[in-house]
């Protein structure tokens, strides 16, 4: 009935028509005096008539209402789903459909190949620069001097900037890079401090971890990626004082810290892509996407990842490994 109104309104203006012309044709024959039973029979005959065409049209609409409903759940071709022009100006409107749809198709395959370019580029040049930096790291590790160990730390960066580099081009892949299974969190968790403890003897940092024996459906690499942004952002941000990480029955996992904290009107757009904040900006290091890739990360392993922080006495970090749509094989 909805789309039989629809139908009536949009042909209103041939009944407004129809109707101009009966009161036409009803005022010329009263001012000559004809009876007007000359002019409601043909009028009958007309609206008997216009109201088979009504129908006619309306069930010829109501047919194309559903041609067209059909093409827009195909997944192929515009031109394979067009039904067959009923004119020649529906026929140009198909063709210039086509046309269009055949530029964009193009468009979009000339963007996924350069999209991929792009990503075949990072990870050869991540792969190429770690060799280099390999090399630099043994010839800082031959004289033990405070000059090396500063140049040891900023290799040691660099090197985590590489990383970040790749995984940002990964986090794009969808679930190809994802591999799903029940890992210890306590060997996950060493892994990260093992590759962190240089920096944080080299910052006077103490770390605190007792140990674990939760388990948890996830991926090795982006769990430890997730791990150790958040360690690395620990040692940047604390000067002195204590790193925590903890492990309770809930399978949460909480990184926190004695540092600078977070200003309370940076704190819920911290995971924004680019965005530095207060810190940042004094900071003039931060890029805005380590925090920004482990929330994206998380999101992709089915984990909540949350922070809380106050100014001046550190921030908290928590990722709730029990929260993920899997299970294991």
């Amino acid at each position: 009935m909805k789309l039989f109104v629809q139908y009536l309104y949009s042909r209103r203006h041939v009944f407004f028509c129809f109707l101009f012309c009966a009161a036409a044709y009803a005022v010329v024959f009263s001012l000559y005096g004809i009876d007007m039973r000359a002019v409601w029979y043909p009028l009958l005959i007309c609206l008997f008539f216009a109201l088979i065409f009504v129908l006619a049209g309306y069930f010829r609409m109501k047919k194309r209402h559903l041609e067209l409903r059909q093409i827009a759940r195909c997944d192929g071709a515009a031109g394979e789903c067009f039904p067959r022009p009923s004119d020649v100006i529906e026929k140009d409107y198909q063709d210039i459909i086509v046309r269009v749809e055949e530029k964009r198709r193009k468009e979009r395959e000339g963007q996924e190949l350069a999209k991929k370019d792009m990503q075949d580029y990072y990870a050869r040049w991540v792969h190429q620069i770690k060799a280099p930096i390999a090399v630099m790291r043994i010839l800082l590790q031959r004289d033990d001097t405070q000059e090396n160990q500063e140049l040891r730390s900023e290799l040691f960066r660099v090197e985590q900037y590489v990383d970040m580099a790749l995984c940002y081009t990964r986090l794009g892949e969808g679930g190809s890079d994802l591999v799903f299974q029940e890992y210890d969190l306590d060997e996950i968790i060493r892994k990260a401090i093992r590759k962190y403890a240089g920096q944080f003897i080299r910052k006077k940092i103490r770390l605190v971890y007792k140990g674990t024996e939760e388990k948890a459906v996830t991926d090795e690499k982006w769990l430890s990626f997730i791990i150790e942004q958040l360690l690395s952002n620990a040692v940047k941000y604390t000067s002195q004082g204590t790193v925590t990480i903890e492990v309770d029955k809930k399978k949460r996992l909480t990184v926190s810290d004695t540092g600078i904290g977070i200003a309370p009107e940076d704190l819920p757009r911290i995971f924004e892509k680019g965005y530095t904040g207060y810190n940042g900006r004094r900071d003039k290091k931060s890029t805005g996407i380590g925090l920004y890739l482990c929330r994206s990360a998380a999101e992709k392993l089915g984990h909540a990842l949350t922070a809380q922080s106050e100014p001046g006495k550190g921030s908290r970090f928590t990722i709730d490994l029990a929260s993920y749509p899997f299970h294991a094989e």
